[in-house]
């Protein structure tokens, strides 16, 4: 159940976005998704060949001996010399990899950037998906066992992310896949409710996690309903589920953002929550190419979701845009 919230007054708090921010100062975040992971790797050695992937700066469509794909992109300036946090995109329902690559515009990201394609363009465990959740899970494993075979990747920073039923596969991920990811982030999610297996055992393990939604969403209601013969759990009660996942404390600090949107920070977390509220936003990813509504910064969802991940490297003109008031 949510409780008691503290209103933080915007006037006397300084926000600052990773574009104005050293990396080492903005991984060092006590509220972001960075120090979410214990100190050792649990994910052991990969069984993977290296792949034959991109240069860096460069993307490019990697095909899995499963015979299904994703695209992987990596920062222009990397080195094998120091680790990177790696970052998986998923597509939303009846979108591809390619799709989602051009609305969430990762490419200044300081990240190992994965957009996987989904079978007949849909991910577990939504009614309409084609594959399993196991086949999903076993599909996301072999793109992080891949990465990790080939790249400097760091083992204690795999995020996930994704729009629509992406997110609602990223919070899966979440639930199924603990000892991988250290946070996911959900936008415009549909949280049917096998997605929420694993996540229901007790002292479940506690996993970053952020959410954004708009108020107004036409096709996943804020509010919950139904979809596709299935219903969906409300925004609301499935942060109070992880509220008690990420054993948080009983207050909440808000922060009003641009345009009616509103930041909660759980506090007192093992593992970062956030969410954003939007109101009166829309089905879709705030601030990206496909969104027309004008009302929200460029780049807003992609610079408050890699802010949550403590991820720096923002496209040009978009590096504080989740932050603006």
């Amino acid at each position: 159940m949510l409780c008691s919230i503290i209103t933080a007054a915007v006037a006397s708090v300084a926000l600052v976005g990773c574009g104005s921010t050293a990396p080492d100062d903005k991984q060092q975040a006590p509220s972001s998704a960075a120090s979410a992971k214990p100190s050792a790797s649990a994910l052991g050695f990969p069984t993977s060949s290296p792949i034959s992937g991109p240069e860096p700066g460069e993307i490019k469509r990697i095909n899995l001996p499963s015979g299904r794909y994703f695209l992987l992109r990596l920062p222009q300036n990397y080195s094998a010399q120091r680790q990177w946090p790696v970052l998986l995109s998923f597509h939303g329902w009846s979108e591809t990899a390619e799709t989602m690559s051009a609305y969430t515009d990762f490419d200044a990201a300081q990240a190992i950037v994965a957009f996987p394609q989904g079978q007949d363009k849909a991910w577990a465990p939504a009614p309409y998906a084609t594959a399993t959740g196991e086949q999903d899970v076993a599909f996301v494993r072999a793109v992080v066992d891949a990465i990790r075979a080939t790249y400097a990747v760091d083992d204690h920073r795999i995020y996930a992310a994704g729009m629509s039923n992406g997110g609602g596969f990223a919070a899966y991920l979440g639930c199924q896949m603990p000892e991988v990811f250290a946070a996911v982030a959900s936008v415009s999610a549909a949280y049917y409710d096998k997605i929420h297996d694993g996540c229901r055992e007790y002292h479940a393990t506690p996993v970053g996690r952020l959410d954004i939604h708009g108020t107004d969403d036409p096709v996943v209601s804020y509010f919950g309903g139904s979809r596709h013969g299935e219903s969906y759990s409300s925004v609301m009660d499935v942060l109070s589920n992880d509220e008690q996942r990420n054993e948080c404390s009983e207050q909440i600090v808000t922060t009003r953002l641009s345009n009616n949107s509103v930041r909660m920070s759980w506090t007192g977390c093992s593992a970062p929550l956030e969410h954003i509220r939007i109101g009166g936003g829309s089905h879709v990813w705030p601030g990206g190419k496909y969104d027309k509504s004008n009302g929200l910064p460029e780049g807003f969802a992609s610079d408050a979701v890699l802010d949550f991940f403590a991820i720096p490297g923002r496209v040009a003109g978009t590096e504080n845009s989740a932050n603006e008031v």
